[in-house]
This record gives structure tokens, C-alpha cells and sequence, in this order.
């Protein structure tokens, strides 16, 4: 691109008035050194694309399983102890392991991990007994403004005994972008309208939810999806982590590192 360019400059410059050849020679670098100096942003640029794809998608092609990540990018997470209490659950309460989702309603990625990857895990592991599910809430406000909301209507629909429901229809649609559409999903899912209209408007799950996303931003995590693993701990007890999956990985990444912490 550099040579082309200082040819191009050589051709206008030919066809300008005489001028003093050391003049010329010298704008003729100076427009060479502007020109490495853009290439050299754009290397840069390019550079921290990649790096923010292969983050995003789990700096691999489908179908090409490795294990679980464990990279020096999130060095606190392994060893850290995390609280379960409270989190929305699914499986046997005394399975071995313990899965925990850290996840964005307003994250494309966390819902192709939904409805493509959950599956197989649910009837390997969780519908066997073999694990247990907990949803963590850590809406990404700098990506997706409006996805708090979106979990604090989870949160209400599951006052009503309706949490999964709704989780699915999140999950399931493109992100909601008021109340009118969430309560029009929430009635969906099987919650009374009013009752959920009620809590949704009184604000009550919006500091529980600011506080499930203050703790995975201390534990170091910053984006979604990000899957967590460890033995089940005691009744209120925090769990310990063991390892995890970053991103929306294949499956067979989630199964070793389901199998490491079985072993």
C-alpha cells in the first residue's frame, strides 16, 4: 500500500510546476512516514478486533473442542469462592457439580449458548443428576442499557413460580425494549398480569440485580457468556471455582469441563 501511495505522490508531483528537488524529496517522505503511521494504527485496530472476536466466540471454530480456558486474562476467577444462595436453580440440589451462568439477556452470544449448547447440557448432566444450574444475572450496561430490566422481570415472574418461563421467552425473542413488551411476555410465560406489572414497577429487583453484576466485575469477569465450575457447596455455603468456559464455546468444552471436576 506504502509503495503505491509514493508512486501515486511521484505521478502528481511530475506533473506539478518545477520545484526545488530537495523540497520535493523531503514532502515525499514526510507523506511516506503519515502513510506507515496510518498503516501502523490500522495494524493496531485490526489487531484489537481479532482479539475482541476470538474473546467473543472462544477464539475458535466450531467443532474443535479444547479445554476449558483458563487464560491469563482472567487470572482471579480459578480458586475464587462465589455465592450460590438465592441465584435461580435447576437439578438436584446434592449433585456433584455445580454450573453456574453468568449471563446477559441482551447478549446474542449467551442466547445462541441458550437455545444450542443448554440443551445438551440439561439432559446430560443436569436431567441425570449429575449437575446442578444456577443463573447468574450480569447485564452489561456499556452494551445492552436496557437489559437490566429484562432481568428484573425474570426476577418477578419468578416471584410467581414462573422464572424459567420467562427465561425462555427472553431467551427466545429479540430483546425487549420496554415494559409493556416484557409484561406481554411475562403473560406469556404464565404470570398474572397485574402482580408482575406491580412488582416490575416498584423497583424492588433492581439493586439485587446491580449487585449480582458488582460481584462478577470483583471476581474480574467482563463479559458474557461466561460459565462457571465447581463441587457443590454445603446449603449457603459459596461455591469454589474450579474452572470455566469463556464464551459461547462448543459443546464438548462445557462436557470436559463438567468430567474434569466430576473426576
Amino acid at each position: 500500500m506504502i509503495r503505491l501511495a509514493t508512486i501515486s505522490l511521484v505521478a502528481l508531483v511530475s506533473l506539478s510546476p518545477p520545484q526545488n528537488p530537495a523540497d520535493e524529496v523531503a514532502a515525499l517522505k514526510r507523506e511516506v512516514a503519515a502513510l506507515k503511521e496510518q498503516q501502523a494504527r490500522m495494524q493496531q485496530d485490526l489487531q484489537a478486533i481479532k482479539s475482541f472476536l476470538q474473546a467473543a466466540m472462544g477464539g475458535r471454530q466450531q467443532g474443535q473442542p479444547q479445554p476449558a480456558q483458563q487464560g491469563p486474562e482472567l487470572p482471579g476467577v480459578v480458586g475464587s469462592l462465589v455465592p450460590t444462595e438465592g441465584e435461580p436453580s435447576m437439578g438436584s440440589p446434592t449433585a456433584k457439580v455445580t454450573i453456574m451462568e453468568v449471563s446477559d439477556y441482551h447478549c446474542p452470544f449467551c442466547r445462541r449458548q441458550t437455545q444450542q449448547t443448554f440443551p445438551l447440557i440439561n439432559d446430560e448432566f443436569i436431567k441425570t443428576g449429575k449437575a446442578r444450574y444456577l443463573f447468574v444475572d450480569y447485564p452489561i450496561a456499556q452494551l445492552h442499557p436496557q437489559a437490566a430490566r429484562a432481568h428484573e422481570a425474570a426476577a418477578c415472574a419468578g416471584e410467581q413460580g414462573k422464572f424459567w418461563q420467562m427465561h425462555a421467552s427472553l431467551f427466545a425473542s429479540a430483546p425487549a425494549k420496554d415494559d409493556a413488551a416484557l409484561t406481554s411476555q411475562a403473560q406469556a410465560a404464565g404470570a398474572n398480569v397485574a402482580t408482575f406489572k406491580s412488582c416490575l414497577s416498584s423497583g424492588r429487583h433492581t439493586a439485587p440485580v446491580q449487585a449480582s453484576v458488582s460481584r462478577m466485575e470483583q471476581l474480574g469477569i467482563g463479559g458474557t457468556p461466561m460459565t462457571l465450575f465447581g463441587i457443590t457447596p454445603a446449603p449457603g455455603q459459596p461455591m469454589k471455582i474450579v474452572t470455566f468456559v469463556y464464551g459461547a464455546r462448543p459443546y464438548a468444552d462445557f462436557k470436559a469441563a463438567i468430567e474434569s471436576v466430576l473426576k
